[in-house]
């Protein structure tokens, strides 16, 4: 029997989306179409945590390609708060971002708009439920995450018509240096090592070493240099073409390089924390960081 690809995955799971959609769309036409707090024939009870449960749902990417917006994880690591609207007047039945990846202790708040007719916000677990489908604006839901998990929500009246979402509450491994940890924590990799190097004076970084789904990462991806050290990041010729593009500094290869054996070299003489990327492929995960002390 032929195994399905992640190609006919998303080739079926577009088209049962746009089909839901359109079913949903003509209902929102329609003149007998349920509004405000009218609960459709089929729909769940409003205010009920009767959903399917996780262990029945179709995995997590598969389910998330079933709603509207999704477009991979939105990086919202660190931040004390993060929003995500519910509806909107492009896509009514969605919530943005409809994939959120956090640190515990996060408070998220959606926030409705006038768009999609009455919504509501259920965790598929019952873990939270903001009530009733609410059709306004202006009102709004707040969670607050404590721990790490996988949190799969939806709108009742319209998650087939793809009102689904995903909060993903990640620790991030700590290091003694927290701007490498910001900078990484979407790094899956990342564990919170920082290579001491400080007793050499030439490093050697690899461009394409394996990674991130491919070959798209450095090695090694931190690492701790005195000052007077000369970094020569090297190309594999693996993943394509790379190159090496600092944040906090003007200096970096300027153009992409698929070469296997290239080089780029430079001497760090100041002390910080000097962050890059490869631009290709930092959405990713392939980056780094160099700590000079």
């Amino acid at each position: 029997m032929q195994r399905p690809t992640r190609r006919s995955v998303l080739q079926s799971a577009a088209a049962g989306g746009a089909l839901g959609l359109a079913g949903c769309l003509s209902a929102a036409g329609s003149e007998d179409a349920p509004r405000s707090n009218d609960t459709p024939a089929n729909d769940p009870t409003p205010g009920s945590t009767e959903t399917t449960p996780v262990s029945d749902r179709a995995p997590l990417e598969e389910w998330l390609l079933a709603s509207n917006v999704f477009s991979g994880p939105a990086d919202r690591h660190f931040a004390d708060e993060v929003s995500v609207t519910v509806g909107s007047a492009a896509v009514p039945y969605a919530f943005a971002p409809a994939d959120l990846r956090v640190t515990p202790g996060t408070t998220v708040e959606w926030q409705w708009l006038p768009h999609g007719g009455a919504n509501n916000v259920v965790a598929v677990d019952g873990s939270f439920h903001s009530g009733d489908p609410v059709d306004g604006h202006e009102h709004t839901f707040a969670q607050t995450f404590e721990e790490p998990g996988i949190h799969r929500y939806v709108s009742e009246p319209h998650e087939d018509c793809g009102m689904r979402g995903v909060v993903r509450v990640e620790a991030v491994p700590e290091s003694a240096y927290p701007a490498v940890d910001r900078w990484l924590a979407d790094v899956d990799a990342y564990e919170g090592t920082v290579a001491d190097r400080t007793d050499a004076s030439a490093v050697t970084v690899t461009v394409g070493a394996e990674g991130n789904g491919g070959h798209f990462a450095f090695d090694p991806m931190a690492v701790k240099l005195s000052p007077g050290t000369t970094v020569t990041w090297e190309w594999t010729g693996e993943g394509g073409a790379h190159d090496v593009a600092f944040e906090d500094a003007d200096l970096g290869t300027g153009e992409v390089v698929a070469e296997a054996g290239a080089t780029f070299s430079h001497t760090f003489d100041s002390t910080g924390v000097y962050r890059y990327a490869c631009r290709p492929h930092q959405a990713l995960g392939q980056k780094g960081a160099i700590v000079v002390e």
